[in-house]
């Protein structure tokens, strides 16, 4: 016989996923059942799960971690939330997520996220203060105080503050104050006050180093010929180097024989 402790029994209270609304400016709570408005639904289709359709604004906040599905939204908004999905919807906002997907958005602005992976948003796409980011196929990127970033085949990609950072075919990227940087087909890139870059097929201007540089040769190009006018460095070839930035720019100094 084993006496147990009353006490030390997990408690039978259920959680209470009751979500709060706000629809075109109108407050009400929903926990169960459909609630119909504007032309849109709300429908909690489980417990704890709230799927939202076609509503031109609303914001959903709390549900006790519950989570929230839109589709064909105008703005939509969720706040302190567990997992956020956005579905072909024109501006969306997360401020308090720990799971947060969006595809097919005209724009994107999260803050305060655990996982965000964002796919082919027309504008601009924003994230400042996530774990793990994966973003690709957007006009406009802007992130920062992210710790596990990828970003791929942006036109303009910002990035400040981030732990490990891959830029994959950017048409332009500016990225500073990261740990680890890894670029890959850029147009043009500016990197400065970051740890270790890595770099292959791209251009790469960088600045305000505080190592030299790594797995690097000091090997005269052209022995006999003198220095022309530097230029940005720009690497074509398939080899991958790896660089230390310092206080001053990088440069590649053509030669002649």
């Amino acid at each position: 016989m084993v006496a147990v402790d009353p006490k030390a029994l997990p408690s039978a209270k259920a959680v209470n996923h009751q979500f709060n609304v706000v629809i075109d400016g109108a407050e009400t709570t929903i926990h169960e059942g459909v609630l119909r408005c504007n032309g849109g639904t709300l429908t909690v289709v489980s417990p704890g799960v709230l799927e939202v359709n076609r509503l031109q604004h609303v914001v959903v906040r709390g549900g006790g971690g519950g989570d929230v599905r839109f589709a064909r939204c105008g703005f939509a908004a969720a706040e302190a939330c567990g997992a956020v999905s956005f579905h072909r919807c024109d501006a969306v906002r997360v401020d308090g997520a720990g799971e947060v997907a969006v595809r097919r958005c005209r724009s994107a602005d999260v803050e305060r996220a655990g996982t965000v992976s964002i796919r082919r948003c027309k504008g601009a796409a924003r994230v400042h203060g996530a774990g793990e980011l994966r973003l690709g196929r957007c006009r406009e990127a802007d992130v920062g105080n992210c710790s596990d970033v990828a970003l791929g085949r942006c036109r303009e990609a910002r990035a400040d503050w981030c732990g490990s950072l891959g830029v994959q075919r950017c048409r332009s990227a500016d990225v500073s104050r990261c740990s680890a940087v890894r670029v890959d087909r850029c147009g043009d890139a500016n990197v400065s006050s970051c740890g270790s870059v890595m770099v292959r097929r791209g251009k790469v201007n960088m600045a305000e180093a505080h190592q030299p540089l790594q797995e690097w040769q000091e090997q005269p190009l052209c022995p006999k010929a003198e220095p022309a006018d530097p230029v940005p460095m720009e690497i074509m070839s398939n080899t991958i180097f790896a660089f230390s930035l310092s206080t001053y720019t990088v440069y590649y100094y053509l030669c002649t024989a």
